[in-house]
């Protein structure tokens, strides 16, 4: 088993936080559980660690204990230029936009609803979002701090945040039956919503990479977004608002990332040059 995971280390990954994720939510499925806003029980966020518990066994089977340090480390990166810290904070300017839109338009959410969220006790504002990015932790260990580097150390960067986003959206195939918010999509939605991941895998590359593997400004940057359209006060239109910025930022990186490519420039999306190289020696294969 171990051999097998020094060899596939992404993909024991995949299985491991699929694996630890599902186990607790699909029973909430088979038990006909569906998780609300501002409820604690039943609650989905034991099943958002997957992801990190995975990226911390296999880290630890196959880098040992330098890799560990080396995943905890780029979990606690916070010095960073300002003008990152402006990146990862970027989610509460599409906020601010979407809730001057919402009062031009005379739907203002109460400012209480940010404090309910789903499979989450209404317990306030501030407790809510601080464990809201918490637990995004969870999940941005294992997408952006685990896989991705692994992938676009082959693949290159842009291929890599388009990669990860299938196995990102499938981690979330259970909240489809048991969380409230997922089972009222329509049939569009579920194509919006992977669109959605891909264009937000693209913007998290390149705040990955950009801040030379800080999975905190990942974590926040997610948290924050999460907390936008994810809770009471995500209506239609701060909704609509916040999601478009991502949409056209990462339209955005994508074009310019393109056009250095045909000028033989610097990468947008990549690791910036002088940056520490990925963890893992690079003769394990990824996949």
């Amino acid at each position: 088993m171990t051999g097998a995971i020094r060899r596939w280390p992404l993909a024991s990954f995949v299985v491991l936080a699929y694996a630890v994720s599902w186990g607790w939510t699909f029973p909430l499925v088979a038990a006909g559980d569906v998780i609300e806003k501002g409820v604690g029980w039943p609650t989905n966020f034991p099943a958002l660690v997957g992801p990190a518990v995975a990226a911390f066994v296999v880290t630890a089977l196959v880098w040992g204990r330098t890799g560990v340090r080396d995943l905890l480390a780029r979990m606690a990166r916070w010095r960073m230029p300002l003008r990152w810290w402006a990146a990862t904070l970027s989610p509460l300017g599409f906020l601010a936009v979407a809730l001057a839109v919402a009062a031009a338009i005379g739907k203002l959410p109460r400012g209480s609803d940010f404090g309910r969220y789903s499979g989450l006790s209404a317990i306030g504002v501030v407790p809510v979002a601080v464990i809201v990015i918490l637990i995004t932790f969870g999940e941005e260990t294992g997408w952006r701090g685990f896989a991705l580097p692994l992938l676009q150390r082959r693949y290159g960067a842009l291929a890599a945040a388009l990669l990860v986003t299938p196995i990102w959206a499938l981690w979330h195939l259970p909240y489809f039956f048991t969380v409230a918010t997922y089972r009222d999509f329509a049939p569009v939605g579920y194509v919006s919503f992977v669109f959605g991941l891909a264009c937000g895998s693209i913007v998290l590359t390149w705040l990955y990479n950009g801040t030379g593997g800080s999975i905190l400004a990942c974590a926040v940057w997610h948290g924050l977004y999460n907390l936008e359209t994810g809770t009471a006060a995500a209506t239609a239109t701060i909704q609509a608002v916040t999601t478009a910025f991502v949409y056209v930022l990462a339209f955005l990186l994508v074009g310019f990332e393109l056009r250095a490519r045909r000028r033989g420039e610097a990468t947008i999306l990549g690791p910036r040059r002088g940056a520490a190289p990925p963890s893992g020696p690079r003769s394990v294969t990824p996949l």
